[in-house]
């Protein structure tokens, strides 16, 4: 009895302890088509005529003819119903004259049960109903020739359609390896190998065909994240989000010219805007860790998914709707895996999202570069139009430069040297001559001020052309001066280390008057223009402040209205919370005041709003240089 226990015993325990003979935990992965996409891959494998036709016969010089079209896929209980209209002339030839014609048109719903061949990956169906409707839509009965036809011909035409679902499968077993690097080869390729389709579920949104493996699981490191990340893991991670960053552009400009809705571009710029502005805020609290663009790649998936579905089943090339299938069924494995926890080991790798990349169907060379410049397909999917043009400097709007003898010694000395010593200045940006006349000082701060108030009204006016309102542009003009207040009391430029420079943020993430966070805007406005050029920063800072107002304030206005009215003190206090954090702030702002908590740069803002209202300009020397 003993010997017997201590068998059972091992055999519960071994494999256990070595993970190598097969243990492992049980995984799913959905491959999902939704009917629309359904149809879609139907149409490019069966129905290939004119107008999504199959002519099924053709005879007697058109005399007999059978034609099937415009498919549709409907969910029905556990099956899947096809329905699809069906055009029959039939006719006896004689001579060159069709005689005796007898003409039919009306629809054909097969009520279908889905199955998968589980060696060729095909999902195919068989015929568990049908019913036949005459041109009105309303049950037919149908005998003779014409039945003859519809039975033999078009039903049999039906049920013989099948998907070829190899393509995607094989896509996720070669990107699985890349994404699971803690695992050894052998554990990834029996894995890999012993993926196999599960039970399909027919449900309200579409198919999904489980593919189900086990995966042994990989130790967990349980020690508590470090407070603070040292360099070398900073800049690892950094990287890490970037090489995201790099491929959900990518993703989203291969939308550019998809004819979108203004909900669906709003869901995608909302998607990019978020995850960037959850990268600052992770690098500014010292919480980077490896999951967290795991997660950032699930929450944006998740979001822009359903736009993407919903694009590509417009298209009809069979090449490129396998294509997107095998990109949406590894997007969503990955998805599942990460869901799962970090005990699977897994790592979406530059290598995974360069293989993921490659599944768009898209034209387009995948570039890596987490570039400074605008992208102009990334502006065209949000439907932005042109990046503001990059003025010259106006030698007329500026202020004095007396005053600034504090550093001229040092700048001078620099210029006589620079024949002897070339001075690098980076790409774009002005010569230092030119900067000086925006350094402001005691001596030139009267002159400064309203040279710096004029800028941002007029960019501020410029950025409004579109709007009918008096009042509407009074708040927004009033808004962006407070909102440049309280960003960088009105400074692009400082002195620092004896050199002059344009202005960063503390955490080195946003620059200029308007504080335009590089990260958060990289390739909708030129970064080395906003680090440079006082105008440009500016235009950009009203440019983004109208899209937060107008694509989302001003969606959702109802929600600012006091007694019917917008709330003239609500409004603006959004709009700067929107820019200061992103989106995402819109709701937090409206919970944080429904409690009468703010956030002290909520308050600093409403004070600074206050001001400009009241034109109390002289504050902002307080600003610049402190209490008298």
């Amino acid at each position: 009895m003993v010997k017997y226990i201590c068998v059972w015993i091992l055999g519960i325990l071994l494999p256990a302890l070595l993970p190598g003979l097969g243990y492992g935990r049980p995984i799913e992965m959905p491959i999902t088509i939704d009917y629309p996409f359904l149809r879609s891959l139907v149409i490019s494998a069966a129905f290939t005529g004119p107008q999504n036709t199959a002519l099924l016969v053709d005879r007697a010089e058109g005399c007999r003819r059978v034609v099937v079209s415009e498919p549709q896929f409907f969910p029905e209980g556990d099956f899947v119903r096809l329905e699809t209209k069906v055009d029959i002339r039939l006719g006896a030839l004689l001579g060159k004259k069709c005689r005796f014609k007898i003409h039919w048109d009306g629809y054909v719903s097969l009520v279908l049960n889905p199955r998968i061949d589980p060696a060729l990956w095909r999902l195919g169906f068989s015929v568990v109903d049908s019913q036949v409707y005459d041109s009105q839509h309303k049950p037919a009965w149908i005998v003779g020739l014409i039945w003859k036809m519809i039975r033999g011909k078009v039903f049999d035409y039906l049920s013989a359609i099948t998907v070829d679902l190899g393509p995607p499968v094989q896509e996720l077993k070669a990107l699985l390896p890349e994404v699971l690097p803690t695992h050894t080869s052998e554990t990834v390729k029996r894995f890999v190998d012993g993926l196999h389709p599960g039970r399909i579920r027919v449900e309200s949104d579409a198919i999904r065909i489980p593919l189900l493996s086990e995966l042994e699981e990989v130790p967990t490191n349980e020690a508590a994240v470090p407070e603070v990340l040292d360099e070398a893991a900073l800049g690892r991670l950094t990287r890490q989000w970037e090489d995201w960053d790099i491929f959900l552009v990518y993703l989203l400009t291969s939308l550019r010219s998809a004819p979108l809705s203004a909900e669906d571009r709003a869901i995608l710029f909302t998607a990019l805007l978020e995850a960037r502005y959850g990268f600052v805020r992770e690098l500014d609290s010292g919480s980077l860790t490896d999951q967290f663009v795991q997660e950032q790649f699930l929450t944006a998936w998740t979001a822009v998914a359903p736009v993407f579905r919903s694009q590509r089943e417009r298209e009809t090339t069979t090449g490129k709707l396998l294509g997107y299938l095998s990109f949406f069924t590894a997007t969503d494995a990955l998805k599942s895996l990460q869901a799962i926890g970090p005990s699977l080991g897994l790592e979406i790798s530059r290598n995974g999202l360069i293989r993921l990349a490659g599944l768009m169907a898209d034209e387009r060379t995948f570039t890596w570069a987490y570039g400074a410049e605008v992208d102009a397909d990334l502006r065209k999917t949000f439907d932005l139009g042109s990046a503001p043009e990059i003025p010259a400097e106006p030698a007329e709007d500026a202020p004095s430069p007396e005053g600034l003898n504090v550093t001229r010694f040092e700048r001078l000395l620099k210029r006589l040297l620079s024949g002897l010593v070339p001075i690098c200045w980076a790409a774009g940006e002005p010569s230092e001559a030119s900067l000086d006349k925006w350094l402001v000082s005691r001596d030139n701060v009267d002159a400064y001020i309203p040279a710096v108030q004029q800028i941002l009204a007029d960019a501020a006016q410029k950025a409004l052309q579109r709007s009918d309102a008096e009042e509407q542009q009074a708040f927004f003009r009033a808004a962006v001066m407070a909102t440049a207040w309280q960003e960088s009391c009105w400074r692009q430029f400082h002195v620092q280390n004896g050199q002059l420079t344009y202005l960063r943020s503390y955490n080195g993430t946003s620059v200029g008057l308007m504080q335009i966070n590089e990260r958060v805007w990289r390739g909708l406005y030129q970064l080395d223009a906003l680090r440079w050029n006082i105008h440009y920063n500016v235009a950009a800072g009203c440019d983004i402040m109208n899209l937060y107002h107008t694509r989302y304030i001003l969606k959702k206005q109802a929600m600012f209205l006091r007694d019917g009215q917008p709330d003239p003190e609500l409004v603006p206090r959004v709009l700067y919370a929107m820019y200061n954090g992103g989106p995402g702030e819109l709701r937090k702002f409206l919970a944080r005041h429904g409690q009468g908590n703010y956030y002290t740069s909520d308050d600093l803002f409403w004070e600074k709003y206050q001001w400009v209202e009241a034109h109390d300009w002289d504050k902002v020397k307080i600003c610049l240089f402190g209490e008298e």
